[in-house]
């Protein structure tokens, strides 16, 4: 992992103190306010480590150069700021909105930045002037690559963001979403991308060595070049032929999808279903972990407690399909038809619906709590619902949280009891109505 670099002989920066700050600040929010008497913050090559910026607009703020070493910025709005070079090591970024801001060789190693707004941002190299010896003419250019590794960005979004060349090394990210971002011989070595969104991301020459994409979604993603060397792809979904062009693919980790035929899903079917019956004393528990059932037309199946995580279900009809306590994890539902099925305490954790229709879907608790011993609520942790299709699913005390479902349908729904902890529902926020009976 190491640790981060020292910082190179600079221009002395002027300390302002917390007071100061809060003074300028004051004036630029009038100033992004449009109104009189405000003034846009001017704080490049300033020394704001160790300060607490928490919930602050700065928005088009200059903040060139600034050293924001350990500095609380959670919540902050930096919405098209300019932090060209800024120094932001340990520095804390919970929530903080970072849309286009200029990070150009930003070094941000160890920053906490869980679900921070990075969309479109540009975190390419960036240059600066050397300082020259005293006495003597200036030093040059230094060119330096933004220096993400170690950060902890679980649920942080980076769509389109600009990351070509940057390292990102240790990094925690997972559940992130980097949807179309360009990572061209970005280092995600070694960097935890379990459940990421990878859709269309550019990660031609990448370094990923022993990194983890466990149930990462990289449709459309690019991998030409690419080193995956030791790389975990258990459940994740990705073009075979894009693996084709990567380097080190014999040496992947994660068992590959394997064919089912309808003779055999129809075997397991009936001896599932002759195991519900007897409960267990006959027939066999239907186990498709890693299966691919893409397509499969399992409508009204009886999948009570089946097994099926990693399993590949997209585009397949499961309508009114009963699969109370299924386990469901990280498997691949997107577009599939989920209308009317019963998942009433399935285990859906990371599972991939995006484009999914659950509506009518049963995603409630299987038993009482305090009555049977086996409550259990659905469990959606982390799950991906983008524009899934949820009207008059029945969610109660589901768990949704860290769960994307940002351009989800999610008309006549009663959110009352449901854990929406961390999930990431888009702006505006849809209005829950109450499910209709």
């Amino acid at each position: 992992m190491g640790a981060p670099n020292k910082d190179p002989p600079s221009r002395a920066k002027q300390r302002l103190t917390q007071q100061r700050l809060l003074q300028i600040l004051q004036l630029h929010k009038r100033y992004v306010e449009g109104r009189w008497g405000g003034r846009a913050a001017s704080l490049a090559h300033h020394d704001l480590s160790e300060l607490d910026l928490r919930n602050q607009d700065l928005s088009g703020a200059d903040l060139t150069g600034a050293n924001l070493q350990r500095a609380n910025l959670d919540g902050a709005r930096l919405a098209n700021a300019n932090l060209f070079v800024a120094d932001l090591r340990l520095a804390s970024l919970n929530g903080a909105d970072l849309t286009k801001t200029d990070m150009r060789g930003a070094r941000l190693w160890g920053a906490q930045m869980a679900r921070a707004k990075l969309v479109d941002a540009d975190l390419r190299d960036g240059a600066e002037a050397k300082p020259g010896k005293a006495g003597e003419a200036g030093g040059g250019i230094e060119t330096r690559s933004a220096d993400l590794a170690s950060i902890w960005a679980h649920g942080a979004d980076f769509s389109y963001a600009k990351l070509h060349g940057a390292s990102l090394a240790n990094a925690e990210l997972a559940d992130a979403v980097l949807r179309k971002a360009d990572l061209t011989r970005a280092d995600l070595n070694r960097t935890n991308l379990t459940g990421a969104i990878l859709e269309g991301a550019n990660l031609t020459n990448a370094k990923l060595n022993d990194a983890v994409l466990c149930g990462a979604i990289l449709a459309d993603a690019t991998l030409k070049g690419a080193e995956i060397k030791g790389v975990d792809i258990t459940g994740a979904i990705i073009d075979p032929g894009a693996l084709h062009v990567a380097l080190g693919r014999a040496e992947l980790k994660g068992a590959p999808l394997r064919k089912v035929s309808d003779e055999e899903l129809r075997d397991a079917l009936r001896k599932h279903s002759a195991w519900v019956e007897s409960d267990g004393r006959r027939g066999q528990r239907a186990v498709l972990s890693d299966a691919d059932l893409s397509g499969m037309d399992l409508r009204n199946a009886n999948l009570i407690m089946a097994v099926l995580s990693h399993a590949a279900l997209s585009t397949a009809n499961l309508s009114g399909a009963v699969l109370a306590a299924a386990d469901l994890t990280l498997a691949d539902l997107r577009r599939a038809n989920l209308s009317r099925a019963d998942l009433r305490g399935a285990k859906l954790v990371h599972a991939h619906l995006s484009g999914a229709v659950l509506v009518g879907a049963n995603l409630g608790p299987l038993g009482r709590p305090g009555v049977d011993e086996l409550f259990q609520p659905a469990d959606l942790v982390g799950a991906k619902l983008f524009g899934a299709d949820l009207r008059t699913a029945i969610l109660r005390q589901a768990k949704f949280s860290e769960a994307d479902l940002n351009g989800a349908i999610l008309e006549e729904l009663d959110f009352a009891e449901v854990d929406l902890s961390g999930a990431r529902l888009g702006r505006p926020s849809p209005t829950a109505k109450p499910a209709k009976d």
